[in-house]
């Protein structure tokens, strides 16, 4: 996992936007998951400080 996450990194340093392009899905699911492992992300998914707020008008639910 680390050598795919390391193969995508580079592709985007050395060629800037063009490396984007030429990441595969295993290097991007591989960068995805050393930030998870790294605990770069706050919290879990499922915590309710995460969950997304919807706004209730007056009047919208019948």
């Amino acid at each position: 996992m680390v050598r795919l996450a390391a193969s995508g990194v580079a592709k985007v340093d050395l060629l800037g936007p063009r490396g984007t392009t030429l990441c595969t899905m295993d290097e991007i699911e591989a960068m995805a998951a050393m930030i998870v492992a790294a605990g770069v992300l706050p919290g879990h998914p499922s915590d309710p400080a995460r969950q997304p707020y919807f706004v209730e008008v007056e009047g919208s639910i019948r």
